[in-house]
């Protein structure tokens, strides 16, 4: 097969407020405006690919080097995202239990506020 084929990427649509409402969490001092993770036209390309290995299979049914393996992209890109994250996490007594309530918290966005 020797035809190219050509794919264009999907526009963004300027209307699509609820997608475009950020999730607000406060982890100690840090204030985090996180993208929904349930609009993949929001959400970065890594936490896409991490989310869909526990969408595919579920939390429970991952090993867990393969759970490690999705806080570990999800902790990189806070990481990335706020860069003092990693200090408070410091403070920490738990930092996986607050890594976990942190990602739990994004995923069910309870506190995302549309008037932001």
């Amino acid at each position: 097969m020797s035809e190219t084929i050509t794919i264009t990427p999907t526009a963004v649509s300027a209307d699509t407020e609820a997608g475009a409402r950020p999730v607000k969490i406060q982890y100690g001092h840090i204030k985090m405006r996180l993208p929904r993770l349930d609009d993949s036209g929001q959400l970065p390309i890594e936490l896409l690919t991490a989310g869909l290995s526990v969408v595919a299979r579920g939390w429970d049914n991952l090993t867990q080097d393969e759970q490690i393996g999705v806080l570990a992209v999800f902790l990189a890109y806070l990481q990335r995202e706020y860069p003092l994250l990693g200090r408070e996490l410091d403070k920490s007594g738990d930092k996986i239990a607050d890594l976990g309530a942190i990602i739990n918290a994004w995923g069910s966005y309870g506190d995302t506020d549309p008037k932001a």
